[in-house]
């Protein structure tokens, strides 16, 4: 049986489910430490990008500019 295809919720419920597995673990090394640490920002920064996508309105873009037309 095929499994049904996630909503946008699900998809940042899963990210989050992932960046608690990774929080406050003890890393013998530096290098682990390192990668673990980008690991969390990384995760956190996707949650982010699809809740903007989400929301359909560029952060990025002036108030007084227009938007620029769908591709």
């Amino acid at each position: 049986m095929a499994e049904k295809a996630l909503s946008d919720i699900e998809v940042h419920d899963l990210l989050h489910e992932a960046q608690s597995l990774l929080l406050n673990k003890t890393v013998r090394t530096e290098n682990g430490r390192q990668v673990l640490g980008a690991a969390i920002r990384d995760l956190d920064i996707l949650q982010k990008a699809l809740l903007i996508m989400s929301e359909g309105r560029d952060p990025l873009q002036n108030d007084r500019e227009p938007a620029p037309p769908p591709a």
